[in-house]
């Protein structure tokens, strides 16, 4: 489906140019694709200068993998802290895929993946996003707090669980080509980190 792109009213201001840029760069992706998406036309939907692109990224696919560095850091710019990491791995999840569902960031994964295979570089970049977001994102921490507490066995894959939380909604996403829904993520942390279990009705103590 295709996205319907709005310019920005006015110049950004200085401290809102790389934020403006990298949300015309999603945008971009999203509509056009990897391929079909210049330099040139960031700048002229982000109302900033080339120079100024050149300068802040030194190529086109430094350029789209911070976008994507950017898309994923704003669908939780903070850690919910409620107490629960089930529960606050639950709104994180919720926020990632509300995210590709909802704005360009998934459009410009679903582009990006398609010609990463083609192009080593944007392919040696988007593994360093991901990665990053892998290792050292919210979802990470809130994982190794469940095990702490006593939610997940100590000697549990805690790389496979997050590579299946995370994992889930690309699948949808870039191989079944269908839109991940937010609520998917309750179901998704309950499988991986399910509740204590409680008696069926009638069943032996």
């Amino acid at each position: 489906m295709s996205t319907v792109i709005a310019s920005p009213v006015g110049r950004p201001r200085d401290p809102e140019t790389t934020a403006v840029i990298l949300e015309a760069t999603l945008r971009l992706l999203a509509e056009y694709g990897y391929a079909a998406t210049s330099t040139a036309q960031v700048a002229a939907l982000a109302r900033a200068s080339k120079a100024t692109l050149y300068r802040r990224w030194p190529s086109k696919f430094a350029l789209v993998a911070d976008a994507i560095r950017h898309g994923l850091r704003t669908a939780n710019p903070v850690t919910p802290r409620t107490g629960d990491p089930r529960e606050d791995l639950i709104r994180v999840l919720e926020n990632l895929i509300r995210a590709m569902a909802e704005t360009p960031l998934g459009g410009a994964i679903r582009a990006v993946i398609s010609d990463a295979a083609h192009e080593p570089q944007l392919s040696a970049a988007l593994q360093e996003v991901t990665t990053e977001a892998r290792e050292r994102g919210p979802m990470r921490a809130l994982v190794l707090e469940a095990q702490d507490r006593g939610m997940l066995a100590p000697d549990a894959d805690i790389g496979l669980i997050l590579d299946l939380m995370l994992g889930a909604p690309y699948f949808q996403l870039i191989v079944r080509q269908v839109t991940p829904r937010p609520e998917q993520a309750r179901a998704l942390v309950d499988q991986l980190i399910p509740l204590p279990s409680t008696p069926h009705p009638g069943s032996q103590p």
